[in-house]
């Protein structure tokens, strides 16, 4: 908890420096946890050596020219297989979860309508205000996240969850 509560912290912190210099806020990318289960490295060196190197392609055009010269079709498969492990990584998660009827509604629901309706051609929201539309036009992590996050307020809990036994 205290790791989170100090990540959480300089994430908020690098985002509002971000913002003294016209940048967009950072975020956290959760790619890092199926690179981190992929590789088994997880060190402080290696990403302080992975920021400086991204630091140096920044302020030296030759270097940043270089990193730009790797073929698109190189870095789609690693990105590939990048979100292919977070899949796994979340589907690992889900292995945990007690599968009842509710968990099998709000697992497909929320796959089905939040990946189905962000990747429409945006006719679907065009009904809705602008900025539901910006922000989950297109997003499906943000459309599975509403819908399993709504599904989970609604449905019941199974009788004898509710009476603690």
């Amino acid at each position: 908890m205290k790791e989170l509560q100090g990540s959480l912290a300089v994430d908020g912190f690098s985002s509002a420096i971000s913002g003294c210099f016209g940048c967009l806020p950072l975020t956290s990318f959760s790619q890092n946890v199926g690179l981190v289960t992929m590789t088994g490295v997880i060190n402080r060196f290696t990403i302080f050596m992975g920021a400086l190197i991204l630091i140096l392609a920044s302020l030296f055009p030759p270097l940043g020219a270089f990193f730009n010269s790797l073929p698109q079709p190189v870095l789609g498969g690693c990105t590939v297989m990048m979100f292919g492990s977070i899949v796994y990584e979340g589907m690992k998660m889900l292995k945990e979860c007690t599968f009842d009827d509710r968990t099998m509604i709000i697992v497909s629901l929320s796959f089905c309508i939040g990946i189905g309706l962000t990747q429409t051609s945006g006719n679907f929201f065009s009904a809705f205000p602008q900025v539901v539309g910006d922000v989950f036009n297109g997003n499906a992590v943000a459309g599975v996240f509403v819908v399993s996050l709504l599904l989970s307020l609604v449905l019941p809990k199974a009788k004898a969850e509710k009476e603690g036994i």
